[in-house]
């Protein structure tokens, strides 16, 4: 199965991309690489499998929306459209623009998902409501093929137009598919919010304000797209 994954960001967050795409470029074999964005072309150097998608005119959310003020901006909104803009991708592994590949981990992409509606997620503990799990979509692993066939997939679309979410795309996800969501340990969403693990495998600096000054981060903002592309 090909190995895809994508970013969404707006024009401030781009040259925060690159540093986040090199390192997933360097720990894992994927194959191509989206990256959704308000432009025609990125305006920094990238691989050919780097791919990019204008959706500054997407049609699935409509400007006067209940969540398109929201101050993820539609970007992360845009997520919850995934199936529909990868009509035949079955799976593709969603990321945020401050994630960082620590370790080789292309078996992310492995997972059984069986029947499970659309990511594979890790939990927030303290963030947990009703004793639902919810989930961090920070790293995510959503099967667009089920989500396009059970239709689940526009119904995330539906709800997101009818009614506002202090976290959109993710409390959505979270409630919807309740008991239909993937688990998976901590070490590929290594965050504030996680369990504590030993193993990390993909840094989220999730609620760190100076995250562009971890070591991991910086490790991949100076290294050369000669020495990135090594392993490949």
């Amino acid at each position: 199965m090909k190995k895809v994954a994508c970013y969404c960001g707006t024009r401030n967050l781009y040259h925060l991309m690159i540093p986040a795409v090199k390192s997933l470029i360097y720990n894992t074999t994927v194959d191509e690489v989206y990256l959704l964005i308000e432009d025609d072309k990125f305006p920094h150097l990238m691989p050919d499998f780097v791919k990019t998608i204008n959706i500054s005119n997407q049609q699935f959310f409509p400007d006067d929306g209940p969540n398109m003020d929201s101050w993820f901006t539609y970007m992360a909104l845009i997520r919850g459209a995934l199936h529909r803009i990868f009509p035949d991708l079955d799976r593709i592994l969603s990321l945020d623009v401050d994630t960082i590949f620590i370790q080789p981990c292309s078996e992310i992409w492995d997972f059984d998902l069986g029947d499970e509606y659309y990511f594979a997620a890790v939990r927030e503990p303290k963030c947990c409501v009703q004793n639902l799990l919810y989930c961090n979509a920070g790293v995510s692993l959503y099967n667009l093929k089920l989500l396009r066939e059970s239709g689940k997939g526009d119904e995330v679309i539906d709800v997101l137009n009818r009614r506002k979410y202090p976290n959109d795309i993710q409390d959505v996800y979270s409630f919807l598919c309740q008991g239909h969501i993937l688990e998976i340990p901590s070490m590929y969403n290594v965050n504030n919010f996680a369990e504590p693990t030993v193993e990390k495998k993909i840094a989220h600096y999730a609620g760190y304000s100076d995250w562009t000054r971890k070591q991991e981060f910086v490790k991949y903002n100076i290294m050369s797209w000669e020495d990135v592309l090594v392993r490949r």
